[in-house]
């Protein structure tokens, strides 16, 4: 979405809250000198990321009594940083919370008086973010809102749930504790009555759900405790002290970066950098190593570093190459 549609959404919530005379389509097309197609798709917009309006034939297109918080003073800065959130998370908006996190960012940017509004948006044209790759899920909105409610009332939930590695699914049933978002989506911690501990699933990978009428304790189900030290999300039980070198092409980009809670940087005379951490297993950072290639050598553990190598050889294997390409070359 461009900044042109942006405006014209914000001067839409404005004219519709306004109270103005807006009694038909041709009222707000005339204000926003926009067609008639164009003005339903904006109100559909609106009505998508939570701003409900309403439509009587005394008082014409109004936006619903009480959606709008108080007006509160945002500073330039601040309803600049609004904007550029809204503008990187537009593509994602029919992403679990993100709808909701956008209406509430087009009500709070509706309150800041119209100069400093245009302002910003201007402002807005000259910086732009990379968006981040996310999992693709059609459901993950409509589960997310579903299981959360089950936390909330502590009512154990039936999933159908997809393999990662093949077509099979597997029921379970689930006592849920709680929503994590990482590595680019959201995941389940749950108990699982069939294996009887707590297990990740990914909201993606749910193909069915239903609630059912028991419910169960109240669980001391502690995050923190649960991922202790993995790399991201899987935590295999058994603490390493990892090191690893990295050469100087990728040794500034690597420290820059805050990669776990433990990392610590050290650059050597080379200007290579030796960067360690305590992982709790090797299984996901051997996948993170594995994609810096030939720029990063394992220093220990000896099990880590076989593992890595292996990958390679692996990969390699599965590596074709044309031979008489390969030589015309």
């Amino acid at each position: 979405m461009g900044l042109q549609r942006i405006q014209r959404l914000l001067q839409l919530i404005t004219l519709l809250q306004s109270g103005g005379e807006f009694k038909t389509v041709y009222d707000l097309m005339a204000a926003l000198n926009v067609s008639r197609s164009t003005l339903f798709r904006d109100l559909k917009m609106l009505d998508e990321v939570g701003i409900p309006y309403v439509y009587s034939p005394k008082k014409g297109y109004r936006i619903v009594d009480n959606c709008f918080l108080q007006p509160i003073n945002l500073s330039m800065q601040e309803t600049l940083a609004l904007l550029m959130v809204a503008k990187s998370y537009l593509p994602q908006r029919g992403r679990a919370m993100v709808g909701s996190a956008l209406s509430a960012i087009w009500k709070l940017v509706a309150s800041v008086p119209e100069p400093i509004r245009a302002d910003c948006s201007d402002m807005v044209e000259a910086i732009s973010i990379a968006p981040e790759k996310i999992s693709i899920s059609d459901n993950e909105d409509q589960l997310f809102l579903s299981i959360q409610r089950c936390i909330d009332q502590r009512k154990a939930i039936h999933i159908i749930y997809k393999h990662p590695t093949s077509t099979e699914t597997t029921s379970f049933e689930v006592d849920p504790y709680h929503l994590h978002f990482a590595t680019r989506g959201w995941y389940l911690f749950g108990y699982i009555h069939e294996h009887k501990e707590v297990r990740i699933l990914k909201l993606a990978r749910i193909q069915s759900f239903q609630m059912l009428e028991q419910q169960f304790k109240k669980s001391s189900f502690d995050l923190n405790k649960h991922l202790g030290n993995a790399w991201q999300l899987i935590n295999e039980g058994k603490t390493y002290k990892v090191e690893l070198e990295f050469s100087v092409m990728v040794a500034v980009n690597v420290a820059e970066v805050r990669w776990h809670k433990t990392q610590k940087n050290r650059f050597l005379d080379k200007g290579c950098c030796r960067v360690t951490f305590e992982v709790a297993g090797l299984t996901e950072i051997a996948w993170w190593i594995c994609g810096y290639a030939n720029q990063v050598k394992v220093i220990k553990p000896i099990a880590l570093a076989r593992r890595v190598r292996q990958m390679h050889l692996d990969a390699a294997a599965h590596v074709l190459i044309d031979r008489d390409e390969d030589v015309n070359e």
